[in-house]
């Protein structure tokens, strides 16, 4: 069995297409010449990879075997080409971040600034999403590094983790909120106001909102009321209604001290939540990569000093 990258790369795009002229399309070959070379595959591998239904071209079992393996060769493939290019100083001259939610916008934005200010002909990319999409994005090497949730990074046994520092993180309402009035307001005082939290609430997290000795005994249906992932449009839904959100100490520092934002007096160690950059093993970070890194850990370190419990 003599197989060639092109065939690999060719029955990915018809899969992923699900049709030959868009997938001739996207490779920049003739309809013809994918035609003949997905049947080219099967005369090798002797077996049948796509079949025609009414819906477009659909994988066989065979297929799907052959589709999984086959992504895995052209990512190797993929790695050893940037590896050599590393090796010659070659193929450093582009960035591309994963960033969750939160520490997007609490130090990696200033961690970017602070890369392109020493290196501004490099490119540079952040994608800013949830942490479940960023390792998929990091599986499929559309991005180099990941810098997310520390819990759901050590869950994951294809990836390295690099644990950043601890951030606790404060229960947040508008100033003039009915909750600070309350001199010991509990959890369950707080579930009865609107909860606005990320789309994507670690499992951790929301086993406490919702079983803690302190929450309500009946659960609303959804939990929580509001979600969204831009912490700055959190903070104006929180400033402008009575809805309650969970941010770090470095998110919120100015509002505090403007005096429109307030942190409830409810402490507790699961409030908190620690990153982490995130890497696919074995494979070399570029000297951009490394700088970022170093960024990263430094500005992280001072944003968990602002969010270190309060004595």
């Amino acid at each position: 069995m003599d197989l060639e990258l092109r065939h690999h790369r060719h029955a990915i795009a018809l899969a992923e297409h699900r049709h030959f002229q868009r997938a001739s399309k996207a490779l920049g070959i003739s309809q013809p010449a994918l035609s003949r070379s997905i049947q080219e595959l099967e005369r090798r591998l002797g077996t049948v990879l796509f079949r025609r239904s009414r819906d477009g071209i659909d994988a066989t079992d065979a297929g799907r075997v052959f589709l999984s393996r086959a992504r895995l060769v052209l990512a190797q493939v993929g790695d050893l080409e940037r590896e050599m290019e590393l090796l010659q100083g070659h193929g450093s001259d582009e960035l591309r971040i994963g960033a969750g939610v939160y520490p997007s916008e609490m130090f990696v934005a200033a961690a970017v600034a602070r890369l392109v200010k020493t290196a501004p002909q490099l490119r540079v990319s952040v994608v800013a999403n949830s942490i479940d999409v960023l390792l998929q994005m990091l599986r499929r090497r559309e991005i180099d590094l990941v810098v997310g949730d520390l819990k759901t990074a050590e869950a994951d046994r294809g990836v390295q983790a690099t644990p950043l520092a601890w951030h606790q993180g404060y229960l947040v309402v508008r100033a003039g909120h009915p909750l600070l009035e309350v001199s010991t307001p509990r959890l369950k005082d707080v579930l009865r106001y609107p909860l606005a939290l990320t789309t994507r609430i670690p499992p951790d997290l929301l086993s406490h909102l919702v079983q803690g000795k302190d929450a309500p005994q009946r659960q609303p249906n959804l939990l929580p009321a509001i979600t969204c992932d831009a912490p700055s449009v959190m903070k104006t839904i929180v400033a402008e209604s009575d809805a309650v959100t969970l941010m770090p100490m470095s998110l919120i520092a100015r509002e505090l001290a403007e005096g429109t934002l307030a942190t409830l007096p409810i402490e507790a160690p699961w409030l908190g939540r620690a990153f982490a950059v995130i890497e696919l093993p074995d494979r070399t970070p570029s000297p951009a990569a490394e700088n970022f890194i170093r960024h990263v850990v430094e500005l992280d370190a001072a944003a968990a000093q602002l969010s270190a419990p309060r004595g």
